[in-house]
Parts: C-alpha cells; sequence; structure tokens
C-alpha cells in the first residue's frame, strides 16, 4: 500500500508540474526532488514533534507515577532512539519508491536504509541493556554492580550480530551463510584476540559465581593487590589498594589463581582477632596464698576453690577470657565463639593464643580495637606472676657483660 501511496504522489506530482509547463527533461528530476523532500520534511516534522512534544509528555507522566523502573526503561535518551527508529522506518518505506524514475539511485538509497535500520536497532538494543543495568543496580543490594560484565558481553554480542546483518546485506546472503564463511577464521580470531575471549568467559565466571562485586575487599598476594575492587568489567578488574593506587588486573587472572575476598567478613559484621603472646615457662609456677587472697575477690574467679593450689598461668587464662567477654566490642553468634588456648611449647616458651571476633570491621578502629587488647593483657601477665618470653638485645648483653667486670 505504502508503495502505491509514493506512487500516487510522484505521478501526481509529475502531472502537476507538466501541466505548469515544465520540459520533459526537467520533469523527471523535478517531480523526483519533490517527492523526495516532501518524505524528508513529514520525516523530519514527525522527528519534531516525537522529541519536542510526544517525548517530554511521557517524561512527565511516567515522573508522576509510584514506580521507578519506568523512570529508568523510559528515559529520555531511550525514548529519542525510538523515535529515531520511527523515522527512519517512514524513510525506509516511502522514500526508495519516490527515486523509482532513477534504478540505481533507488537501490543505492534502499541498501542504504535497510543498513541504517540495523545501526538504530543495535543502538536502541544497547540503550535498552543500559536502562536494564541501571534498573537492576538501582533496586539491589550490590551483586547487580557486577554484572556489568555481563551487559558489556551482550551489548558486544547485539554489535557483533548487527555487523553481520549488514554483511549479509552488503554481499546479499543470508545471514547464517555469513557466519559459516566466518568460521573458518574464527581461528585466527582467537589467537589474536585470546586475552580478550579468555576476559570475557573469566568475567562472566566472576559475576554469575558471585566471586566478585565492586566495593568488596580483596587481597591477591601474587600480584600484591590489597584494596577495594572499584569496577568489575568485560575485560578487566579495577582495584584501588590502600596506598590509593589503582591496579588494573584481567578477570582470567583472578579465576586461574586464588584471591581472597573479605566480603564475608564485612557480610557477617563480625571479623576475627587472633593474637598470642609467649609466656615465659620458667615463670609459671603455683600461686603463693598472698596472690589468691588478692584474686578471689575479683569477678572472675566465680565457683573456683580459693582452699586449693592453683597455677597462675591458669588463672591467667580464665581472667582473659572474663576480660574478652565483658568487651562490648565483642561480636558472638554460633560461628563466632571466643577463648583463650594455650599452644604446644616452643624453644621460647609457651604461646597464649587470644581467639574472639570483634564488630569492628572497618581497618582503623579494628587496629585500635586489637593493640588495646593487646595492651590490656602485657600489661595483666605481671599481676600473676608470669612474665612474657623477649629475646635478648644487645643492651642486655651489654649489661650482663658490665656486671661481670664490676663483680
Amino acid at each position: 500500500m505504502e508503495p502505491e501511496l509514493t506512487a500516487g504522489f510522484l505521478k501526481w506530482t509529475s502531472e502537476t508540474l507538466h501541466g505548469w509547463g515544465v520540459g520533459d527533461s526537467l520533469l523527471r528530476a523535478c517531480a523526483t526532488l519533490l517527492t523526495a523532500g516532501t518524505i524528508l520534511i513529514c520525516a523530519w516534522l514527525l522527528f519534531y514533534a516525537l522529541t519536542r512534544y510526544v517525548i517530554p509528555a511521557i517524561d512527565r507522566l511516567i515522573s508522576h507515577t509510584e514506580a521507578k523502573w519506568d523512570d529508568v526503561l523510559f528515559n529520555p535518551r531511550l525514548l529519542r532512539v525510538v523515535a529515531e527508529l520511527a523515522c527512519v522506518l517512514l524513510l525506509q518505506t516511502f522514500l526508495p519508491p519516490s527515486l523509482a524514475l532513477y534504478p540505481t539511485l533507488l537501490t543505492i538509497t534502499s541498501l542504504t536504509f535497510r543498513i541504517l535500520i540495523v545501526c538504530v536497532i543495535v543502538h536502541l538494543v544497547n540503550r535498552f541493556l543500559l536502562a536494564l543495568y541501571e534498573l537492576i543496580e538501582s533496586s539491589s543490594s550490590g551483586r547487580a554492580s557486577s554484572l556489568k560484565g555481563i551487559r558489556q558481553m551482550l551489548q558486544v554480542i547485539s554489535v557483533s550480530v548487527g555487523v553481520i546483518i549488514i554483511i549479509s546485506i552488503l554481499a546479499d546472503k543470508n545471514p547464517l551463510t555469513v557466519i559459516t564463511g566466518l568460521g573458518a577464521a574464527a581461528t585466527v580470531l582467537m589467537l589474536v584476540f585470546k586475552d580478550s575471549i579468555m576476559g570475557v568467559v573469566a568475567g562472566v565466571q566472576l559475576t554469575l559465581n558471585d566471586m566478585l562485586r565492586p566495593g568488596d575487599w580483596i587481597t591477591v598476594p601474587a600480584r600484591n593487590i590489597n584494596g577495594t575492587v572499584l569496577e568489575v568489567g568485560l575485560t578487566t578488574v579495577k582495584v584501588q589498594n590502600f596506598d590509593m593506587t589503582i591496579v588494573t588486573v584481567p578477570p582470567y587472572s583472578l579465576v586461574s589463581e586464588s584471591f581472597q575476598n573479605w566480603r564475608g567478613m564485612s557480610d557477617s559484621r563480625g571479623r576475627r582477632i587472633n593474637r598470642s603472646v609467649t609466656i615465659d615457662v620458667d615463670s609459671v609456677s603455683f600461686c603463693d596464698r598472698r596472690t589468691i587472697d588478692k584474686l578471689k575477690e575479683e569477678e572472675w574467679w566465680g565457683d573456683l576453690d580459693p582452699e586449693a593450689q592453683h597455677v597462675n598461668l591458669t588463672l591467667f587464662r580464665r581472667y582473659l577470657e572474663h576480660y574478652i567477654s565483658r568487651l562490648p566490642e565483642l561480636k558472638t553468634n554460633d560461628n563466632m565463639i571466643y577463648m583463650v588456648r594455650e599452644l604446644a611449647p616452643t624453644p621460647q616458651g609457651i604461646p597464649l593464643e587470644l581467639y574472639f571476633f570483634t564488630s569492628l570491621t572497618s581497618w582503623k578502629p579494628y587496629e585500635l580495637f586489637t593493640a588495646s587488647v593487646t595492651d590490656h593483657v602485657l600489661a595483666a601477665v605481671h599481676r600473676f606472676g608470669l612474665r612474657v618470653y623477649q629475646a635478648p638485645s644487645g643492651r642486655d648483653i651489654a649489661m650482663l657483660a658490665e656486671g661481670f667486670r664490676q663483680s
């Protein structure tokens, strides 16, 4: 119906111009120009009306709705591409028939608009994928942010499909035939773009298995990486180290190598403290009556028998467990226990290990709290007649030598 409408308008224009006295030598060119110009003006008016009135009206309408998804999916940039597609379809339908008097120009114009339609559709698909990604990202708690690699992969696929269709249009072949022909070059392409292909596959693997998200704290000792993930892309992962340097690493290296993700610690809101002090074996002994009388009045003594013999290291462990249990920053649940235990004796002494979790997960508060606990342990050890092992220094040796000289 549309080609007949254009042909009818072209015929009417030719007859009108002939009636106005236009000669046969100019009649065909003038009729074609007037018909094509009229169609171009109609397409421009359609695009102007859509972008000036229709799209702003839709934008105002969706801004008054309570739902947020329509604000993202029907954003002005996406609707503008829809307007472009409508204009291109109108031109593809009506413009080529207006050039029926010029077969060569008709073929070139028809081919150009078919390619242009493919390009606009690919652009529309990419805009839709971007809007969908923004919608999921705004309505989720972090996992969607790592979907950037999948979004980029889908955009690459859409562009690749568009390129194949354009090649098939230019070659006047079936797209399946073009794909079959490209299969012969696949081996060469895989060798040339090996790193990119591995990066794409690894990026998708990282995202689908939820191994990495923007905002995660990761450590990769093999690559000297210790910081926060800024971006998980299709072929790169960007990490900002704590020294404020930015490292870019290919995704496949994170899949093939091991890395530590601290997200579990952040999600559980509990961070482990595992510190130990080494007690001098010579200072471990039974407590005398004076020490027991001084300690039995304290809260941590509990139901211990003050008349029994007690080892000072045993009492020190009990004291430390009571001290840890009263810390307001202590984090406990079924998986977060706290305890003070002795490890196997070493030539340096008996390691006494403090194992518990704190609700302070940020770096600086965590380190300050850990230091305060360690300071308390070192200060309290002398109350029980214990000594912390410390290797002799040069000053100790010098003082010993001075004592020998004086004696």
